[in-house]
């Protein structure tokens, strides 16, 4: 029974980690906290819906999207972001909750407020592990969860560590003037992260959808959730949003299964407020050192 629940625990983790590296990696470019993640990431699982109802299959469907979500992400960057980058750093901040209504609006005017089913990425019968230990079940929605996480770790790492954009990308996120004095276009950097961070919250979506269903809303709980795995490991580690998803999954579990199962959100909310108040920078972040 334990280790069942490690096992959804750590499948769960996985949604709120990719959740997490998408806001992350926006966050620790531009330093902008994107309330319109969630949405923006919805708006694309209705554009996946679309192509399902048209005969396309879900995987097909996914990797049709994945691409226009990066183009999505490029777009809002670019049009109504980078702008006003040079004003205030809160008429950012507003820009991003006007896209989260907007897009909220657009999903009720063009497909309306029904939930649309939408199937699942794999089926078929779990996988069953017997020994000393008991009978653990592994689904195969837990493996390709767990596998996309690992995935787009590898990936984000490979980017960061041995490409030219990751570089610049690691430097921006140091200090934007002194990569501008190096010949980095910060414009660039800031449209490439967006495109990456709206990318993996669209597959976020589309594998929750046949669970929570298309819908406006369906986005909510997962940002919520990913903004809490990004505040336990802090918001300047890839690795700690990593791991601060899985932690804040398997925790979650194992309180809905042994304490009560209405108080998992609440738990989550308890969480941020104790980290921000022991630890601000998350336990894997880095402090923040000014001089005075």
């Amino acid at each position: 029974m334990i280790l069942n629940r490690l096992i959804l625990g750590l499948s769960t983790g996985s949604f709120y980690s990719l959740v997490a590296l998408g806001i992350v990696i926006i966050y620790k470019t531009t330093g902008l906290m994107n309330f319109a993640f969630g949405n923006m990431a919805m708006f694309m699982a209705y554009i996946a819906y679309t192509f399902v109802t048209i005969g396309v299959g879900p995987v097909w469907a996914l990797l049709f999207t994945i691409p226009v979500a990066a183009l999505f992400g490029f777009a809002v960057e670019k049009y109504t972001l980078r702008p006003i980058r040079n004003l205030s750093h809160s008429s950012m901040l507003i820009i991003t909750l006007g896209i989260l209504m907007i897009l909220e609006g657009l999903v009720v005017q063009i497909w309306g407020t029904q939930y649309k089913s939408f199937p699942e990425l794999v089926t078929g019968r779990p996988f069953i592990l017997r020994g000393n230990f008991g009978i653990v079940v592994f689904r195969r929605q837990d493996i390709l969860v767990f596998s996309i996480l690992i995935a787009v770790s590898v990936a984000i790492f490979f980017i960061l560590k041995y490409t030219r954009s990751g570089i610049a990308i690691k430097a921006v996120s140091e200090n934007e003037n002194v990569a501008q004095l190096m010949g980095i276009n910060p414009s660039r950097v800031f449209s490439i992260s967006w495109m990456i961070g709206t990318a993996v919250g669209t597959v976020v979506a589309l594998l929750g959808a046949p669970k929570t269903y298309v819908s406006p809303t369906m986005m909510l709980f997962y940002q919520l959730q990913g903004f809490t795995a990004a505040v336990l490991g802090g918001f300047d580690s890839f690795a700690g949003a990593i791991l601060g998803g899985l932690t804040l999954g398997v925790i979650e579990t194992f309180v809905g299964g042994y304490i009560s199962n209405e108080l998992k959100t609440t738990f989550s909310l308890a969480l941020i407020i104790a980290v921000l108040l022991i630890r601000p920078q998350g336990f894997f972040g880095s402090r923040e050192v000014r001089r005075v």
